[in-house]
């Protein structure tokens, strides 16, 4: 009998628990679906106003090229008036005084019309570039917002899952780790999706590139100095386009990761990340470099990002070192910079987490790992990390 109660309290006590646990996963799922639907509106609109700059871009496209026209029939007529003029000049014992006066003053208005065209064509090129630059930071709008949909979509996803599944699956730490591993190779594959799609169809740089070669066909003939001009802003514009577009790629997805490994990936990542900010690094690596779940390779990368970005963003170091070791049943790894240091708790209390630490410590507790700092204001920082690995063949 008391057995018996025993159990209905305990059946009661999961009830409840199962309750408040649904009602707060719907509050959620409400506060998440209201955040979605907002994304929502946010591209939409931003996909209007695209639609109408495309169109005043193209507009101004057709005037910037009917007055390319304009420009060189009017320094055509302005050169022949200067040639009468200069004629009429040296043989003015030939001509009234009207004709030398109306020499002069065809002169001066086709010199005139000539400089206001040419300021009109100076401002059409400055609207497309700024159209073209608006456009751009749209598409990013754009990018960004659908990315989020479909992360909130996935968050989604798993809230609406059984409830007593999840209770289930969250009862011991080996499940939780398990958990946040499909969590973070949700997130990558997602990340392994948006950046094929940058990488496969830049189309707001084909768009740019298309009109200024355009009028760079009709500049040739006839002011080669303009299109040489031309071609030069639009070279340098491929080469920033395509500069942000593999910087996009990389820190989406680095697909050395899949490819060569984690310390190749890092290697290369130092190079860039000292070509960038100009903090000289040094990596050492200890021990044999095992092939790790793709899970843990993932989060030690994202770890030493977030710890570089953290450098580059607020230390004002000049130099970086990391370490990493390979042990029998676990990764460590130390980053250690000779910066101006920072104190943990009151980068805590400011609420931003404008260091990262709260995401980096969440996403090494998934992985049942550890995460230490050892800094001090003026004292420079060193971040130690473990993470539980099991090599697979």
């Amino acid at each position: 009998m008391v057995e018996k109660k025993k159990k209905e309290k305990e059946n009661q006590a999961t009830e409840i628990n199962l309750k408040m646990i649904d009602t707060v996963i719907k509050k959620t799922m409400g506060a998440i679906e209201e955040s979605k639907n907002q994304i929502y509106e946010i591209a939409e609109g931003a996909q209007k106003e695209m639609l109408k700059l495309k169109q005043e871009l193209t507009q101004v496209h057709q005037e910037a090229c009917e007055l390319v026209d304009k420009v060189d029939e009017l320094e055509r007529v302005y050169r022949k008036s200067r040639n009468h003029l200069a004629h009429v000049s040296k043989n003015f014992r030939n001509y009234s005084e009207e004709d030398i006066k109306r020499a002069y003053e065809d002169a001066n208005n086709h010199q005139i019309e000539l400089m206001l065209s040419r300021e009109k064509e100076q401002r059409l090129r400055l609207r497309r570039d700024e159209l073209q630059i608006r456009l751009k930071n749209l598409g990013d709008t754009v990018s960004k917002a659908e990315t989020f949909i479909t992360q909130v979509g996935a968050v989604l996803g798993y809230l609406t899952g059984d409830l007593a599944n999840i209770s289930d699956f969250l009862e011991t730490a080996q499940q939780k780790q398990m958990m946040g591993i499909r969590v973070i190779q949700s997130q990558e594959e997602e990340r392994k999706r948006v950046a094929r799609e940058i990488h496969d169809g830049p189309a707001q740089l084909l768009a740019n590139v298309v009109l200024r070669s355009e009028i760079c066909e009709r500049l040739l003939d006839r002011d080669i100095e303009q299109a040489r001009k031309e071609l030069h802003e639009l070279k340098d514009a491929v080469r920033s386009s395509l500069a942000e577009v593999r910087k996009i790629i990389f820190d989406l997805r680095p697909m050395a990761l899949d490819d060569l490994g984690l310390i190749p990936t890092l290697r290369k990542y130092l190079i860039q990340f000292e070509e960038r900010n100009g903090v000289a690094t040094d990596m050492k690596v200890y021990g044999k470099e095992e092939k790790l779940e793709s899970a843990v390779v993932i989060a030690a990368f994202r770890l030493i990002q977030e710890c570089l970005n953290n450098t580059a963003k607020h230390a004002y170091a000049k130099n970086v070192n990391l370490k990493i070791e390979f042990r029998k049943d676990k990764l460590a790894m130390i980053i250690a910079d000779d910066g101006m240091g920072f104190k943990v708790e009151e980068a805590l209390r400011a609420g931003t987490d404008s260091f990262g630490i709260i995401g980096m410590r969440e996403r090494i507790d998934l992985l049942q790992g550890t995460m230490e700092y050892d800094t001090d204001v003026g004292k420079g920082t060193k971040v130690y990390f473990q993470i539980p690995i099991h090599p697979v063949e």
